[in-house]
């Protein structure tokens, strides 16, 4: 009995170290997220700059720098803000452009995202989108006007304003690499999510909530981009690149730092 008994210990403290020293060396994917402005317009955004422009050889050789640091990453993944049902179309355009045969477009999903997939030598370029109409939109201005609460979004409106203002000001004299690292900061991606929690949700509240409703719409959409790129993230990945409008930023930054599967790598310790 007594050597059965020393026996069984010796299994369950094998199993405990095991059990722990595999918890503690848990492959953690390294995610690197670039909040962007948008290179060209116009787009859909209810507020976006009047980009200036990013294929005059200033700006394309700020890209190669840009791209060469983005480089040293050794990512195994570079995904963009193209919808994930597009992923053929997009497949044949890079490869095209991987064989010399595709001119990129002034987007920065093909200046950032195919030009830095070539320098890794990926055979692929992941599209990680999703499309929502935004349903409630039209319902929040007829919600504000009743409610007497209109003066939420002009509140909101005159603050966008000022943010691409702001913004566009940076964007005129400092470099690609410069602009992505001020867009990124804490300060700026908290100043872009406050539109939809300072403002937008207060419409309706205690009633319709039409405001809570039409701010939901905007993090399903982010979920559901979270979910294409934690889908397409496998095991052997190490490091993964992901390109997109700053607006998004924070709530997949959020999503992705609550999965333990990921360790978020901040932009400015790359971009330096």
């Amino acid at each position: 009995m007594t050597f059965l008994k020393t026996l069984c210990t010796i299994l369950i403290t094998l199993l405990i170290v095991t059990t722990t020293f595999a918890q503690e060396s848990k492959h953690k994917t390294k995610i690197l997220l670039i909040g962007t402005i948008h290179f060209e317009t116009p787009h859909l955004d209810a507020h976006e700059l009047k980009t200036d422009d990013f294929l005059a050889p200033k700006r394309q050789q700020e890209l190669e720098e840009l791209t060469e640091t983005l480089k040293r990453t050794n990512a195994d993944k570079v995904m963009i803000e193209k919808p994930f049902k597009q992923q053929k179309q997009f497949d044949s355009l890079y490869n095209s452009y991987l064989e010399n045969k595709y001119k990129l477009s002034v987007s920065e999903r093909e200046q950032i995202g195919f030009r830095l997939a070539k320098k890794l030598n990926l055979k692929q370029i992941n599209c990680v989108d999703v499309l929502y109409l935004m349903k409630q939109d039209s319902l929040l201005a007829a919600t504000a006007k009743e409610k007497n609460q209109l003066y939420l979004l002009n509140e909101l409106g005159t603050t966008a304003k000022n943010f691409m203002a702001e913004i566009d000001g940076v964007v005129k004299l400092n470099s690609i690499t410069g602009i992505l690292k001020y867009l990124n900061t804490k300060e700026l991606l908290q100043k872009n999510l406050s539109l939809y929690l300072k403002y937008m949700v207060k419409v309706g509240a205690g009633e319709n909530y039409i405001g809570a409703e039409a701010v939901s719409e905007w993090y399903l959409r982010n979920l559901a981009i979270y979910a294409n790129v934690i889908t397409q993230v496998n095991a052997k990945d190490k490091y993964v690149i992901l390109i997109f409008g700053q607006g998004h930023i924070p709530i997949l930054k959020h999503l992705l730092q609550n999965n333990d599967d990921f360790e978020v790598v901040e932009v400015n310790s790359v971009l330096k």
